[in-house]
């Protein structure tokens, strides 16, 4: 048999009223071979039966079992089986344009690429709202210097430039762009090669995460500037759930464990596009110690671990302040002066 052109990874979780759609979008493809890859990740709803029915109508889908282990669980599960030589990534409540596939890979192969960013738009799924997202730079790179200078600011985190640019009027998230790895064609032989896979211990960003890894491994990347990716924006998401909760003070620790990992990988390097990241998150871990509901101990031990951290006390001792953002200035005035006293 041969090997299938591309790879469509699609994890699902309680997903049986959407993903039927979603995986119809990716068959309805003219990409002359691909394979889906449904990860059902211990679903308790009808899921699996409809990832059955699928299955059996067309052999192009092949259904994998999980135990309940999370989305970066069923993802990497889903790389040890692709067969493709181009990955993408679906989400089970997504949509994609038929000509979504073909056109990354026709432009991957034209440029000779290891990476290429597709646009988006986005739809409520409570309101009906509808917004496209184009591409917020030039991403036709070539050479690693130029992706890692001009591309993982759009995913590695806030560097003091943003913030300097930000009291100056400029948006923050000016650079950045969506981190999900449903907007981009990546190679599977670089996975491979690197043994490149998501963080299951990282429930947050992982997608960021493993974007940035991928893109120090790369040589050349190309974009596409159409909204061929339709996502759905849920506002009862799990990324909401997982900020509200305990395990939000973890996942900020393993978060700066992964991005310190990277930087140290890449001869330190990369230290400038996170250093602002250190300081919000500095932030954020002591209001959600005080505002989540009995996690004042372990969100204040969680504070002073974090700010210990030498990467996070360097950010925070360079990091600029503004009469722009009062609030913020006395927020960073303060932990330099309770990590000084601590010693």
């Amino acid at each position: 048999m041969n090997e299938p052109v591309a790879s469509v990874i699609v994890p699902c979780r309680n997903a049986a009223g959407t993903v039927e759609a979603a995986i119809a979008g990716a068959l309805a493809s003219p990409l002359e071979s691909l394979e889906v890859l449904a990860v059902d990740d211990g679903s308790t709803d009808n899921t699996a039966c409809v990832l059955d029915g699928i299955a059996a109508r067309d052999p192009r889908v092949r259904v994998i079992r999980l135990p309940p282990r999370g989305v970066s669980a069923a993802r990497n599960a889903a790389l040890a089986a692709a067969r493709g030589e181009f990955l993408f990534f679906l989400d089970a409540d997504d949509t994609v344009e038929p000509s979504f596939f073909p056109r990354a890979v026709a432009a991957m192969r034209e440029a000779n690429a290891d990476y290429c960013r597709i646009a988006h738009d986005e739809t409520s799924v409570s309101t009906g709202w509808r917004k496209e997202y184009p591409l917020k730079g030039d991403y036709n790179l070539d050479g690693a210097a130029a992706i890692r200078e001009r591309y993982l600011p759009c995913f590695f985190g806030y560097s003091l430039d943003q913030v300097r640019a930000w009291y100056g009027g400029a948006p923050l998230g000016a650079k950045r762009e969506m981190a999900g790895v449903w907007a981009g064609c990546f190679r599977a032989g670089i996975i491979r090669e690197r043994s490149i896979r998501f963080d299951e211990s990282i429930e947050i960003f992982e997608d960021a995460m493993f974007t940035c890894e991928y893109l120090l491994a790369c040589r050349r990347t190309v974009a596409i500037d159409a909204p061929l990716y339709h996502y759905r924006r849920s506002e009862s998401g799990s990324m909401l759930v997982k900020l509200s909760g305990p395990e939000f003070f973890g996942n900020k620790l393993r978060l700066l464990a992964k991005r310190k990992a990277l930087d140290a990988a890449s001869g330190g390097r990369l230290t400038p596009l996170y250093e602002a990241s250190c300081v919000f998150s500095l932030l954020e871990i002591l209001r959600a110690a005080f505002r989540t509901k009995g996690c004042m101990r372990l969100g204040l031990a969680t504070f002073r671990r974090y700010g210990n951290d030498p990467a996070v006390k360097s950010a925070l001792s360079r990091f600029p302040l503004s009469w722009r953002r009062p609030g913020l200035a006395v927020g960073v005035l303060a932990c330099r002066c309770f990590f000084a006293a601590c010693g």
